[in-house]
């Protein structure tokens, strides 16, 4: 039997997702290992499809009986704290692994110090592999899906009039520093309709569905709300998409796991390079948000969707 290989992350969907690159190198590097993940209940439905994972446990379940019986040898744990750390030191990995800190060898013994030119923050955790030897295999996140999930994606696409380029918006963040004025999406949403026939779907989450109604009431197009759709059917639906529009927030990370090309929208205090994906299917505009103009967002916009040859 192969090593068992427990990683830890208790962050939000979006951190969870920029992790499945670890998974796809670990497997490639020792095939026969068996992968588990520790996380928080939100996380579980976007791993529960990871054909990589032998099992996920959730930290709100006190999991730590369940970890040591499946027999774990190799840690990495991305949270660095003490909670994260007494479930890597305790789940009987004799090697534990973890970026540098102060106290980390309370509960770690192998602590490589994180390099600050990485950029992309997929290769952060990608450079925890080198202790142990193990190449990586790209930077590209994975987020498995079922046909359920595809099916309902489908049907709400059909259900919608045809149009040459679709197009979603996810406008909403828990961090309000982080949100660009609706109005300001809406704008986006009108022009993109009006000068290439788009049909733009506004997504919602949890709690954000009258915000998001809210702004589109001041459209002069009509535009699709997205249903009552989890994480997985988001996917689903991102895999149909010619382009996501929005903030920085999980719905982009959805998006870049499915190989859709993104236009993310950053507040000064979060940086493109750490979380934008190299290569040309990804761009940004950059400002203080709440005067950040209209016109220089919709022009970079506008030159994104003409390089992807996504419009003429």
């Amino acid at each position: 039997m192969g090593p068992g290989i427990l990683i830890i992350v208790f962050k939000g969907i979006g951190d969870v997702i920029l992790t499945t690159p670890l998974l796809r190198a670990l497997k490639k590097g020792i095939p026969d290992s068996r992968l588990y993940f520790l996380t928080r209940r939100p996380s579980r439905k976007i791993l529960e499809n990871n054909p990589r994972l032998s099992g996920v446990f959730c930290r709100e379940d006190k999991p730590l009986s369940a970890i040591r019986r499946a027999g774990i040898d190799i840690s990495f744990d991305f949270m660095r704290s003490t909670s994260s750390g007494f479930y890597s030191l305790f789940s009987g990995a004799k090697k534990r692994l973890a970026f540098h800190y102060s106290a980390g060898h309370i509960f770690y013994n192998l602590m490589p110090v994180k390099r600050e030119d990485n950029g992309y923050t997929v290769f952060d955790r990608l450079q925890l592999l080198e202790p142990l030897g193990i190449p990586a295999d790209g930077p590209q996140p994975e987020l498995s899906f079922a046909p359920a999930n595809a099916a309902r994606a489908g049907a709400f696409l059909d259900s919608l009039p045809p149009a040459p380029l679709t197009v979603t918006f996810d406008i909403t963040s828990p961090r309000d520093h982080r949100r660009w004025p609706a109005e300001h999406f809406v704008r986006l949403a009108d022009n993109l309709k009006t000068a290439y026939g788009a049909r733009v779907i506004f997504l919602w989450g949890p709690g954000e569905r009258e915000y998001v109604k809210a702004a589109l009431a001041s459209a002069s197009e009509k535009h699709p709300l997205c249903p009552d759709f989890d994480l997985l059917d988001l996917a689903a639906l991102l895999k149909r998409t010619n382009l996501h529009v929005g903030t920085s927030s999980g719905p982009m990370h959805v998006a870049v796991s499915q190989s859709t090309p993104t236009f993310t929208i950053y507040a000064p205090e979060n940086s493109p390079a750490n979380w934008t994906p190299p290569g040309p299917l990804h761009s940004w505009a950059q400002g203080e948000l709440s005067v950040l103009p209209f016109e220089t967002v919709w022009e970079l916009l506008r030159a994104h969707l003409l390089s992807l040859g996504a419009v003429k």
